[in-house]
């Protein structure tokens, strides 16, 4: 008997259930789950969090004396897997899918400072309780939806990348009180014309107005300024080059490169790759990760998804290993200045939509450009109490409303903050 997930409340998310004839049938009982879930099918094989979690949930690290086990094998007793309490919390989740509605994209929502991963959304996606059914029409299915793109999505990122770019800024001591002419023009990158996110009031801007309305311009010119090597370095603070993984859940190919001072790009277009418009890829969760850092005072948590094990049998739960040391991207003056320019971003910048009544949100929207289709990001993070809360990054692929992808961004944060102030703590051991 395949062991059961939860989500971190104790709500019962997928079970299994042996009928008359022997069969064992899995059942999902949540649809908004299903991206993160994943499907476990006799025929198909496993997915997802299934697949992440296999060997706990088939049963195959039970701990069990070797008489025990030499019995059950000589008995055909049913082996039986182990329940697994899981980070998620359904509320965020069905909140995320809510907001998503019928757009193709993914929401990734992380816990400050743990790093325990909230939600997470990719859609399309498909129902796992009649995947056997349905398979080969969803293996061919234009929207892919067995493809997990908050891990697998290699993304353009667009003015997104300006957030990075801000950071490297603070960190070469660049001046960003400095008014800069015509800050508001275009910028031609390859056959793609990039303007303001938003329209600023005004054509002098400074580079932290350019970067709470989204111009291009600004940072164009500090790209020039700053140099090749200096972008280089201040880049190479974030890891770009290897995204941040989900242990046990497929992800975006990494760079097998050791060295994580390696070239994010050459010197013929290092301007295009710095705007966000060349051959850098972002996933989702690495934007997630590099928001996280900026609210936690430079320092990126390691996200991680499985938060306890039960036993068959026992109503005790063992705390899976949870203690990751954090990752330092920034210096805690460089990540402090950019909560507050985050912060002004949401107050007066392109990213207003995701304001939310009495709670302190700062993000940043962008847009991508890829081929003749352009796609929206937001990112962002809500604050909950000294250095906790939840940090949120979104791309929806179908559009370049970042009205619409700050909005979501601000409903998702503003559940994830409710779920904080409410939470309790988990168990320790028992359950």
């Amino acid at each position: 008997m395949r062991g059961a997930i939860i989500d971190r409340n104790g709500t019962i998310l997928v079970n299994s259930t042996t009928g008359a004839d022997g069969i064992l049938t899995r059942h999902y009982l949540y649809p908004a789950m299903s991206s993160a879930l994943g499907y476990a099918s006799i025929r198909y094989g496993v997915g997802g969090a299934e697949a992440a979690f296999n060997s706990i949930l088939r049963g195959d690290n039970s701990r069990k004396e070797f008489m025990t086990a030499l019995s059950d094998e000589l008995l055909h007793r049913t082996q039986k897997g182990a329940d697994i309490r899981l980070t998620f919390d359904l509320s965020i989740q069905q909140q995320a899918v809510k907001v998503m509605g019928s757009h193709t994209g993914s929401i990734v929502v992380i816990d400050v400072p743990s790093g325990q991963v909230l939600a997470m959304v990719s859609l399309p996606t498909y129902d796992p309780n009649t995947l056997d059914t349905n398979w080969e029409t969803l293996t061919k299915a234009a929207g892919k939806p067995f493809f997990n793109r908050v891990l697998q999505g290699a993304y353009q990122p667009g003015s997104a990348l300006q957030t990075p770019l801000m950071a490297a800024a603070l960190l070469a001591n660049y001046p960003l009180d400095t008014r800069i002419d015509q800050a508001d023009q275009s910028v031609k990158v390859g056959d793609v014309t990039i303007n303001c996110v938003a329209k600023p009031p005004t054509d002098k801007l400074t580079l932290t107005q350019a970067y709470a309305f989204g111009c291009p311009y600004p940072f164009a010119k500090l790209v020039q300024e700053l140099g090749f090597e200096t972008i280089q370095s201040g880049f190479n603070t974030f890891d770009l080059n290897h995204p941040p993984t989900l242990t046990g859940y497929v992800t975006a190919p990494v760079n097998q490169e050791t060295n994580t001072q390696t070239t994010l790009f050459g010197t013929d277009n290092f301007t295009d790759n710095a705007l966000g418009q060349g051959s850098i890829t972002v996933t989702p969760l690495e934007m997630a990760v590099i928001t996280a850092a900026i609210f936690n005072d430079g320092n990126a948590p390691v996200p991680y998804s499985l938060l306890q094990t039960r036993q068959p049998n026992t109503d005790t739960w063992i705390d899976a290993k949870t203690v990751y040391s954090p990752l330092p991207m920034l210096t805690a003056n460089s990540a402090r200045q950019m909560q507050t320019i985050m912060q002004t971003t949401v107050q007066i910048g392109a990213a207003q939509k995701a304001a939310q009544s009495n709670l302190i949100i700062s993000g940043h929207a962008g847009i991508a450009y890829v081929g003749t289709t352009a796609q929206s990001w937001f990112i962002g993070f809500v604050t909950t109490g000294s250095n906790q809360g939840a940090a949120i990054a979104i791309v929806l692929e179908d559009t370049s409303d970042t009205d619409l992808a700050a909005k979501m961004g601000g409903q998702v944060l503003s559940t994830a903050h409710n779920y904080q102030m409410t939470a309790t703590p988990q168990p320790k051991g028992g359950a």
